[in-house]
């Protein structure tokens, strides 16, 4: 009695540090493959060691709870935070997490509990009801009730408080119970008394069958939960049937931390010595020892499965991930061997060991389909190749045999060729089997005789590292250093570099669909018309040590190389064939999905091939294993990216829409992330910055990006992920920011100088023009001074010499008779004179400032006007707008002058009854016009701007431009003509002072 109740004390005091999470996503899924990948992350890697509970919310995020704090894992970075979304945890000393829906909930070790939602968070203590006792667990039934079992009792959320579970409710009262949330929304508690489930839409409890004490296990995939009791019997509880079934672990000295059962189907227990998994009827699968493989000792948490197939350990050292290969890995009973692989029936491989053990390499064997080995009696083989009537040959160092229906023939190698390495095999389409022997050459075998040679002598030269029949019943023999032989009709034909064969050592040929494919350690070729073209992959970068070549029923080429296996989609290898391009789109499969060792380059070749089932088989230099191309495992779930973090040089800021960044930023890096947990590394982000960039960068795994040099204004960054199957995520992650500009990056200062500039662009412009009406008036007055002075030499030279002249004449006269016949032409002669003179003194007065408008435009024009319109019967009117203002002599002169030859022109050639002058005196500008209604200008003048033989016009264009003015003809036919000078008030008017 004693005994039984000490076990039972210990299984409550144990329970007080198990934790229960709800399940994760995802049904049930195949049982584990023989081939499983396993990552440990320490302390050094940024890891939690002593993880309480796990989590992963809504975007693959995995949270893990610690006596450390709260921490966030990518499946590249882990991240400790003492906060949700900006709201501070009540303690840094976490043991329970749950989420539930949109709620993020915490248990504290010390008592209390927090929800984060929306931004938002809410405490509870013992103000609101709990005790300050250890939280275990939290989950929320269907009918909306939040439960947390603590090392104090069972509690419920009754609005704002907390609730005890009373006996009342139908559970015994006893201080410590766990609880799992079953798939149908009710609650199973477990506590010393024995198992109780909580009846829909009360918040009572009723007992089920089942033992007490211990703790309960999240549901498993078929919604049955474990109930482990370390030392004592484990049971497992159906929901549906509410029964309780005993389990039967293998016995085990040391106390079991943990036994769960994940979505796989396996059993796991987790003792201090590492981690065991079992298959459903407990058969050992698969022991990872601790701290061997597992990081450390396990936890008392159950391993935790995620939604890519995931299954997470938490030990006191750290977290460990394990997860299926795509590469399945066979086991093999000897190790350390470099292998060699044939295609049987059935789906069987055949495999051997090289023989450079000789006879103590151990026999071949087979593995079947369903991975069971099968002795045989023939011995380790280093080539090997299938004839059309499915019989598979080997050779080795000593023999060469044929299997055929489960009999096996064998022949031992003739003379000198034994003892030495058979290096490949290929049988030809007359039935002989053609032999490569390492330093030997190309020897035939056939009906049991040997041919040397295969009778051509030159091929018993070189060991051929490669040999293959194709349909076409060619030959093709491959060496080292670019060299290829094809054999066809006893000629005998070699390729090299001229013929573009550059893949170094032929160490496999491969021939399906008319397409001949040749593999080397330096990259991959295919024949074309003749010819090879080597191929690279879609980056450019070649194949290299491309050791064995399939292209599968399906289509598919499949490549072995240094790195793993390359396979090409029988889409892009059509498209490729058909455009007959150099670059082929190619997945690679490495470490990563399981490929371990490197391929052999020497021998034993060919390193891969393709089962009757349909499965590809490698061998490298320490394994072999397999994929299946048509049940490749693939992560259909789009990842979510998420952005953590805006830093500038000066601050980091967290990853809030809004935010405002201060004035002089130009530098910034933003971090963002998505949950890729399978395999991270192959994880691929393109971003761009709206605002700045115009297209999406591709940043690779790149999980940051820089700015510099930004400006101030707002800015968008937006984030896209994609998995390592190239799944993208469904809408990008954007984080919206503001940077402040500096008061002289704002646009006011902007528009304030762009006005300074405008002003000061404009006051520039008037001085210019200032200076420039200052020069023109400086001009005009030079030019009326010149012509004074030009008026003034005439009138005291010239025309006082002809006066002089004038005089001497009528001196001359008056001494002649009255009578005399020279009186007449003296006479004649001075009337001659006379009028010269007048001419004379008409030209000095044309010399003459205002001789024409005496001082007045308008007076002048009035009176040339009237008077030369009256003569010919036509009507003239000089109108004035605004009033008049006095013009500058020069510019009167000139005006006048325009205006007479203009209505000269309307009254010579218009045949219009009247004309119109029109003087505007303007603020900014002075214009003089001159209007008829006759018939226009021709159209060979309007295009010549004048007429034939005549210059008025051009006349009138030249006063116009001397006095800084434009003139301009508008003519119409039938509507008349309209000529106008048009000059600045700073040239028109007689400003006192001007130009001094």
């Amino acid at each position: 009695m004693a005994h039984r109740a000490l076990r039972a004390a210990v299984a409550a005091l144990l329970a007080t540090i198990a934790v229960q999470c709800p399940a994760s996503p995802g049904g049930a899924r195949p049982f584990w493959s023989s081939s499983l990948s396993h990552k440990a992350w320490l302390r050094p890697d940024g890891a939690p060691s002593g993880a309480a509970a796990a989590a992963q919310d809504d975007t693959g995020m995995l949270w893990f709870a610690t006596a450390l704090g709260l921490y966030r894992f990518d499946g590249v970075r882990f991240e400790q935070l003492d906060e949700v979304a900006g709201n501070k945890l009540l303690s840094p000393d976490v043991n329970a997490l749950s989420i539930l829906g949109d709620e993020f909930w915490l248990g504290y070790t010390f008592g209390g509990v927090s929800v984060f939602k929306h931004g938002t968070v809410r405490h509870y203590g013992e103000q609101d009801g709990l005790p300050s006792a250890t939280v275990h667990y939290v989950g929320k039934t269907a009918d909306g009730t939040t439960w947390t079992a603590t090392s104090s009792g069972l509690y419920r959320l009754d609005g704002a408080r907390w609730r005890k579970v009373q006996p009342e409710d139908g559970l015994p009262k006893f201080e410590q119970c766990t609880a799992s949330l079953l798939q149908d929304g009710t609650l199973l508690v477990s506590n010393a008394n024995g198992l109780y489930r909580s009846v829909p839409g009360t918040h009572r409890f009723r007992q089920v069958a089942g033992p007490g004490g211990g703790f309960l296990q999240p549901p498993a995939a078929d919604g049955k939960v474990t109930l482990s009791r370390f030392t004592l019997p484990h049971y497992q509880f159906d929901p549906v049937s509410e029964t309780a079934t005993p389990l039967h672990p293998p016995v085990s000295q040391s106390v079991y931390y943990s036994l769960t059962r994940d979505r796989h189907n396996a059993w796991w227990i987790v003792r201090g010595d590492g981690a065991r998994m079992y298959t459903p009827d407990f058969k050992l699968k698969k022991f990872l020892p601790a701290p061997q493989i597992l990081s450390g000792a396990g936890g008392y948490s159950p391993p935790f499965d995620d939604r890519e197939g995931n299954l997470w350990f938490m030990t006191d050292n750290g977290i460990d991930r394990l997860r299926e290969s795509r590469l399945a890995v066979a086991e093999l009973p000897f190790h350390g061997a470099e292998f060699s692989l044939a295609a049987g029936d059935g789906g069987q491989i055949w495999v051997g060991y090289n023989t450079y053990l000789h006879d103590k390499a151990p026999r071949a064997f087979s593995i079947g389909p369903g991975g069971q080995r099968t002795g045989s009696t023939m011995p380790s083989a280093v080539a090997s190749t299938q004839s059309s009537d499915g019989s598979l040959w080997f050779g080795n160092f000593k023999h060469i045999w044929q299997r055929r229906d489960g009999k096996v023939r064998q022949w031992p190698l003739p003379g000198k060729l034994s003892g030495n390495e058979v290096q490949a095999l290929a049988m030809a389409g007359d039935g002989s089997l053609w032999v490569s022997v390492s330093g030997r050459g190309v020897h035939t075998f056939k009906d049991g005789a040997w041919l040397a040679s295969g009778g051509h002598a030159e091929l018993a030269k070189d060991t051929a590292l490669s040999l293959h029949a194709d349909a076409q019943g060619r030959l093709w023999i491959g060496y080292i250093e670019n060299a290829i032989a094809m054999l066809q009709n006893g000629v005998i034909r070699r390729f090299g570099p001229a013929d573009g064969l550059a893949v170094g050592n032929a160490l496999t040929i491969f021939s399906q669909r008319g397409t001949l494919w040749v593999g080397g350690n330096q990259g991959l070729a295919r024949y074309d018309n003749g010819r090879f073209v080597m191929l690279n992959d879609s980056a450019g970068k070649p194949f290299t040590g491309v050791s064995g070549i399939v292209e599968t029923k399906a289509g598919e080429l499949w490549l072995h190389g240094a790195n793993g296996l390359w396979r090409v989609g029988a889409a892009e290898l059509a498209a490729a064939r058909a455009a007959g391009g150099n670059r082929l789109a190619a997945e690679l499969f490495d470490y990563l999905d399981g490929h371990v060792g490197p391929p052999q380059l020497i021998r034993p070749l060919n390193t891969l091939v393709e089962a009757s089932d349909g499965r590809l088989w490698y061998a490298t230099s320490s394994s072999i294993g397999w994929i299946d191309p048509r049940h490749i495992a693939r992560n259909r779930l789009a990842p979510t990216p998420l952005i953590t973090a805006l830093t500038t040089d000066q601050q980091r800021y967290p990853a809030l829409n809004g935010t405002s960044l201060p004035e002089h930023t130009s530098n910034l890096r933003i971090d963002f992330t998505a949950a890729v947990l399978s395999i991270p590394e192959r994880a691929r982000f393109r971003t761009r910055l709206v605002g700045l960039d115009h297209a999406w960068r591709e940043s690779g795994a790149l999980r940051q990006s820089f700015y510099t040099n930004l400006a101030p204004g707002d800015y968008r960054f937006e984030v896209m992920a994609a998995n390592e199957d190239g799944t993208w995520s469904v809408a990008p992650a954007s984080l919206a920011f503001h940077i402040t500009p500096a008061f002289y990056q704002t646009w006011w200062f902007k528009l304030a100088c762009a006005a300074l500039l405008a002003g000061g662009a404009y006051l520039l412009y008037l001085r210019r023009l200032s200076y420039l009406t200052a020069r023109t008036v400086e001009r005009m007055h030079a030019r009326m001074e010149e012509r004074e002075r030009i008026a003034r030499t005439l009138h005291d030279t010239f025309l006082q010499s002809v006066q002089g002249l004038i005089m001497q004449f009528h001196a001359i006269k008056t001494a002649l008779p009255r009578d005399h016949a020279v009186q007449q032409k003296i006479d004649a002669a001075l009337a001659i004179a006379d009028a010269v003179n007048s001419e004379g003194r008409n030209q000095v007065l044309n010399l003459r400032v205002g001789r024409d408008c005496g001082g007045a435009l308008a007076l002048a024009l009035e009176t040339a006007g009237g008077t030369a319109c009256a003569q010919v019967g036509v009507a003239f009117t000089l109108h004035e707008v605004e009033p008049r203002r006095e013009l500058a002599a020069c510019v009167q002169e000139e005006l006048f002058a325009i205006a007479k030859e203009a209505l000269a022109n309307a009254l010579r050639h218009s045949g219009s009854t009247g004309v119109v002058i029109t003087l505007t005196y303007g603020a900014a500008d002075f214009t003089l016009a001159v209007q008829d209604h006759g018939k226009g200008l021709d159209d060979e003048v309007q295009k010549s701007g004048q007429r034939r033989g005549h210059w008025g016009m051009v006349g009138m264009r030249e006063r116009a431009a001397r006095i800084g003015g434009q003139l301009s003809i508008l003519s119409r036919p039938g509507e008349g003509t309209t000529v106008a000078v048009k000059l600045r008030a700073a040239l028109a008017y007689d400003h006192p002072g001007l130009g001094e």
